[in-house]
Formats: structure tokens, sequence, C-alpha cells
């Protein structure tokens, strides 16, 4: 199968953009991670929370019905004091009472169902997305990384992958230009001797008288 390639730069340049669009899923899913956990341990503060506004709320229940039992007592002229004000304060303080009993149900009822919605609206879906990082998408890179490698290689864009010129490459010496006579006629290359001495080129006969 041929691969039109017709930019490697672009291809450094999509390895690069995976490999920050792999980053910053990977951030985010470990800032979603971070969040749960915050939501957990906000829950669990919130459950301290109103535990401690129960035995609190209790304890001024009890007061309140300490105070209104003692005003209940008939005065020196036998006639039985105004208790309007104690009765108040234990209606208060029982209403406080009860919402912080829900409180505690209600942060309970979330605690109990948060891990449910947790696991069936995202761990599934993170989990196929932390392989698809983990495993698809760096070998993906890998793959790619290595295809550009090699067309660098082919392109002799890398220095040490760089072909030696070819001898087809190398221009051709142009040969020595062949000196004239001077009637313009090319002189013939000389020729050795048996003694090294050089011939000398023939002459063109005079005409006949």
């Amino acid at each position: 199968m041929n691969a039109d390639v017709r930019s490697i730069d672009a291809l450094r340049d999509w390895h690069a953009n995976l490999t920050t669009y792999g980053e910053t899923l990977s951030e985010g899913l470990a800032g979603v991670e971070l969040e749960i956990r915050r939501a957990f341990d906000w829950l669990s503060e919130q459950l301290g929370r109103w535990q401690r506004a129960v035995r609190e709320c209790e304890e001024d229940v009890t007061q309140a019905k300490a105070e209104l039992a003692a005003r209940k007592f008939p005065g020196w002229d036998g006639r039985l004091p105004d208790t309007t004000v104690q009765e108040k304060a234990l209606r208060t303080a029982k209403a406080r009472l009860e919402y912080a009993e829900d409180q505690v149900l209600r942060v309970r009822g979330w605690s109990g169902r948060l891990p449910k919605m947790i696991e069936e609206v995202y761990r599934g879906a993170a989990h196929r997305l932390g392989a698809f990082l983990e495993i698809d998408l760096q070998q993906g890179l890998a793959i790619l990384s290595r295809r550009i490698g090699a067309l660098e290689s082919y392109a002799g864009l890398r220095p040490d992958f760089a072909p030696a010129p070819s001898s087809s490459s190398v221009a051709a010496t142009p040969p020595a230009p062949v000196p004239k006579t001077e009637r313009g006629e090319e002189e013939p290359p000389p020729s050795p001797t048996n003694d090294g001495e050089e011939k000398k080129a023939p002459t063109h006969p005079e005409a006949a008288p």
C-alpha cells in the first residue's frame, strides 16, 4: 500500500498534538478523580458536623426541659408562674434537633448513593478512556514515531542517515580543449614515439608549380 506523504513536518506536528491531547486527557481524569475524593471527604466532614450538631441540640433540649420543669413549681402565693418563654425555648431546641437529625439522614443517604452513581455514570467510561490513553494511544505514538524516523532516514534529513553521493551525481570533468592550427583546423593530439619524443603533425604538401 502506497502512502502519499507530502510533509514530514505535518507528521511531526500530528505526533506532538497527539501527545498533548493524551496529556490533557490524563490530567482531566486525574482532576476528576481528585474531585470525587473531595466529594467523599466533604460528605464525611458534613456527617461528622451534623452528628455533633445533634448531640449539641440534644443537650439544648434537655436543658430546656429542665428549665421548663423548674418553672412549673407554684410560687409562694400558690399560683403557677408563666412558662411561655421556657416552652418557646423548648420548641426551638426540639426543632433544631429535628433539623440536625434530618441532615444526618440526608448526608448518609448521599454517602450511600454517590458511589453507585459514580460507578454507573462515570467509572466505566473513565476506565475505557484510561485504557485507551495508556495502551492504544501510546502504541499509536510509538508506531507514528517509527514511521517518522523511517521517512526522515529515507529523505536523508538526518545527518547520520544521509546517503553518500553516488558516482552519477558527480559532474564529469569536461575534456581539455583541443588546440587549433593557424588555419583553424584542430590539431590532432600528440602520440608518443618509441624514443619518448612526440611526432609532429603532418603538414599539407604545397601545390605543384
